[in-house]
């Protein structure tokens, strides 16, 4: 898989209602240093958190939706949401410039 031109999807995870908070917030560095790990290697791109929504928005550069599993699949924060995946367009030639542009920075 090409990040420049791969497929993305757009994930929208809702925190689950039986969410131990403390457990949730104790895994919150491990999330940003894996989230970091899949950003530096072209798996995730944009991240929001919406936490008056208890939703995150997290963009995935994959192949298909199996590969999007296996890749929320390496998050801790994984277990406590419930996700709904999109398929979103295929990359236009801006956004394939633009993320050449940000692989080789």
């Amino acid at each position: 898989m090409s990040p420049i031109s791969a497929q993305t999807f757009m994930v929208v995870g809702v925190l689950r209602d039986d969410t131990d908070l403390a457990e949730f917030a104790a895994l919150r560095n491990d999330e940003e240093k894996q989230l970091e790990l899949l950003r530096s290697a072209g798996r995730i791109g944009a991240h929001y958190v919406s936490p008056a929504r208890r939703a995150t928005f997290v963009e995935v550069i994959a192949d298909d939706e199996k590969q999007v599993a296996e890749t929320l699949a390496t998050l801790p924060f994984a277990r406590f949401f419930d996700a709904d995946v999109y398929p979103t367009t295929p990359p236009d030639a801006a956004e394939i410039a633009h993320r050449a542009r940000a692989t080789t920075a």
